[in-house]
Parts: C-alpha cells; sequence; structure tokens
C-alpha cells in the first residue's frame, strides 16, 4: 500500500518480533489513545534526564493529568511536520541504494510498554538492511548529536530489534545525517529507566527529584493555591537554606570575577585566555544602542 508521498507503508502484523498496533495520524484519537498506554521514542530522553525542555517529572505530572499537556499544535511542532515528508524524499533521493517505508505504531515484543513510531523504516536494496530514519528540524546548528535524539532512535532500535538509524535533520539551515549505531549497554539503561518511569506512572508515584526548572514549574502549576496554614518541611528546609546562601555566596563571587573581568578588557570587545597553546575566549561585552556594555561569559570549561 502507498499513501500521497508515493512510499509503501509497512502492513505486516509482525516486524522482527514487534507487534504493529496500527498506522494512524499524529495528533488523532487513536493515536492519544496509544501514546497513552506506553513509553515511546520521544519520552525515553525525557525520562533519562537528557531532554533540556522536560523533565521526567514534568512529563509525570502531564501523563497523571495533574498539569495539561500542550497540544501538538505550536510553530515548531507545525514548521517540524511540513519539512517532514520532504526532508525524507530528499534522503531517499541522496540514498537510492534504500528503499524506504512509512510505517505505523509497534509494540515491544517482551515489553508491552514500549512503543515505537518512527518516522520511516529503510531498507537497503542489496543487503536486506533495515535501519531506522528519524527526521529532525533544530533552529541552531549541531556540534554533536543531540544526546535526547540518540536516545529516541535507540529506543526505537529496541523494539524493531534493529542495529542501525539515521538522524536526518535540518538544523541552523545544514543539511545533517547522523548514524547511531545500536548499543546494547545503552539501550538496557533505557529499558531499566523506562520500566521504573512505567512503574511511577501505574502506581501514581513521583519520580525521583531533580534540579531543573521544568520540574519546578510543574510542582507550581499543580499546587496553585494559597492557604493560610504552615506545613514542617523538615531536613528539607535546611537543604532550601543551605542552597541559597550557597547561591548568594556564588553570585557575589562571579559579580567580583566579572568586575575584574571587565576592569581588565577596558574597551575590548573579547577577553580570552591562553589554553593548551590556542587562545580561548572566555568573555564578550555587549551593549544595546547606546546603553552601558554588559558582560556575558563565554563557554565552559
Amino acid at each position: 500500500m502507498r499513501n500521497d508521498s508515493g512510499f509503501k507503508i509497512i502492513e505486516d502484523v509482525t516486524f522482527n518480533g514487534a507487534l504493529n498496533l496500527g498506522v494512524f495520524d499524529s495528533g488523532s484519537p487513536e493515536w492519544h489513545a496509544l501514546r497513552n498506554d506506553g513509553i515511546g521514542g520521544s519520552e525515553i530522553g525525557t525520562i533519562m534526564g537528557l531532554n533540556p525542555w522536560e523533565s521526567a517529572f514534568a512529563l509525570w505530572a502531564k501523563r497523571t493529568g495533574q498539569i495539561p499537556d500542550p497540544p501538538l499544535s505550536g510553530w515548531s511542532i507545525r514548521f517540524g511536520r511540513a519539512f517532514e515528508l520532504p526532508m525524507l524524499q530528499l534522503w531517499a533521493e541522496e540514498h537510492p541504494e534504500y528503499e524506504v517505508w512509512l510505517t505505523g505504531t509497534w509494540q515491544h515484543r517482551e515489553h508491552d510498554f514500549m512503543l515505537a513510531n518512527p518516522d520511516a523504516l529503510a531498507q537497503h536494496r542489496e543487503t536486506g538492511e533495515w535501519i531506522v530514519v528519524e527526521i529532525k528540524t533544530s533552529r541552531g546548528s549541531w556540534n554533536v548529536t543531540p544526546p535526547n535524539y540518540v536516545a529516541q532512535v535507540m529506543h526505537y532500535m529496541e523494539v524493531l530489534d534493529l542495529k542501525r538509524s539515521v538522524i536526518v535533520a535540518v538544523a541552523g539551515w545544514n543539511y545533517e545525517e547522523r548514524w547511531v549505531d545500536f548499543d546494547q549497554f545503552e539501550s538496557d539503561a533505557q529499558i531499566a529507566a523506562a520500566k521504573r518511569f512505567w512503574g511511577h506512572l501505574q502506581d501514581m508515584e513521583k519520580p525521583d527529584w531533580d534540579g531543573s526548572k521544568a520540574t519546578y514549574e510543574a510542582v507550581r502549576y499543580i499546587n496553585p493555591l494559597i492557604e493560610d496554614d504552615e506545613v514542617d518541611v523538615g531536613g528539607m528546609g535546611f537543604a532550601l537554606v543551605d542552597a541559597h546562601l550557597t547561591m548568594q555566596k556564588a553570585e557575589q563571587l562571579l559579580n567580583q570575577c566579572k568586575s575584574q573581568v571587565l576592569d581588565l578588557m577596558g574597551n575590548a570587545k573579547y577577553g580570552y585566555v591562553m589554553k593548551d597553546g590556542k587562545k580561548w575566549v572566555v568573555a564578550q561585552r555587549q551593549a544595546r544602542g547606546q546603553g552601558k556594555p554588559w558582560l556575558v561569559v563565554k563557554g565552559d570549561k
């Protein structure tokens, strides 16, 4: 069977032991129902702590209905969807050695809560090898492949019992192909994390706390009221005060360093140090209009 894209659609009941649960449009009621019945590849990076925009706690709060799950209709989502098929067609043109197939949602042969909904699969015309093809768009360029995307395709390879995948992206107007090989150690770690998280969902038990802003914002949403009451917060109260004082001291030290570096820079735009025989820019003076310059710290050690 082919759809309007011209690509064939895999309709087999099983694939390397994985069960085909159906082909549904993204965002449809059927798609949402399946998504709520397991853990998909787009969630595993968050569960592993690799998603810079969402935390495991925030995902747990969404999945348990305690905070809203924003509709998949923002500009970044719409932009990504609009480019998905053209990018897949471009990749197919660049790699005529592969036949590209669209596919639906698959269930792991052993862990039925693990689901895979890759953008496409491709089969090498000569060797018969199957690979996962995942399409991404990004405003910024990539120095390294985003770890949450690597975790995503690793999840898909585990569910579908495949050994290779390719992440095809337009990142900062650059065409990227990032090939990822299956790693059993990484996959086992992801399975263990997925099992724990699935247990948290089933038992309505909070996952481990982390230091992300996403977790803080999720808790703020869950507890919107302010009642005239008091609660003994125990040891966490002492930890809170200690962390606050540590932050204050760190902020004072940072301001001291910034003041001294600004003084050393004078009117220069950049400040640098020598490291391993190379020049490393660590600071930059910036200003808006005729306003006074401020210092931007550059890079990591």
